[in-house]
């Protein structure tokens, strides 16, 4: 998925879920569910990638190899990212999203990072035989508000957050634990 224009991730209190919905640069809408699991694991998950990604930039004069500099230099990058996004325009309500007439439900996710580009993360609902399978891409800038919204998201929920850390060693990160399976969180354009 490319050319993003638009993200809204909120906690919705009935469902207990998070909603990740994403309007395209050509009107197209995307619903995604992440359950409360998903969610908490794929923050750490995706702030350690993030770290990873952001301290692979050419822009750096040479890798920093501990992990405080690292975590250092990637907030600096997050916060110079989230001063220059636009959280203030609403959230467009297209019609007739490209995931059907229900969102797609996460059972299972794969965050790949791409280079110093971005990330592309596998989602995948597998429900009883139906299989269903969104691939999207987040270049470095996208990620920081889709971490931003998601991190505004699992706060208002007021779900714990799990104290497993996880490591992303080769880039990959799709942990077994993952394989298993309103809030005012924003929206990103």
């Amino acid at each position: 998925m490319t050319n993003i224009h638009q993200i809204s991730i909120d906690h919705d209190p009935l469902e207990d879920r998070v909603l990740v919905r994403m309007n395209t640069q050509k009107k197209e809408l995307v619903e995604v569910w992440l359950t409360r699991k998903i969610s908490l694991q794929f923050l750490p998950a995706l702030e350690k990638l993030n770290i990873e990604l952001l301290n692979r930039q050419k822009d750096i004069n040479r890798p920093l190899n501990d992990d405080q500099s690292k975590q250092h230099m990637a907030d600096l990058i997050h916060h110079q990212a989230l001063e220059n996004s636009n959280f203030s325009t609403p959230f467009e309500q297209l019609k007739d999203p490209l995931t059907g007439t229900r969102p797609l439900l996460v059972t299972n996710l794969q965050a790949t990072l791409l280079d110093n580009e971005g990330l592309k993360l596998d989602l995948c609902e597998k429900i009883k035989d139906n299989e269903r399978m969104l691939e999207l891409t987040l270049d470095k800038n996208l990620l920081q508000g889709f971490k931003h919204l998601l991190s505004k998201a699992i706060e208002n929920s007021e779900w714990k957050l799990t104290s497993e850390t996880h490591h992303a060693t080769d880039g990959n990160y799709a942990p077994d634990l993952l394989a298993g399976w309103t809030s005012n969180s924003g929206y990103l354009n």
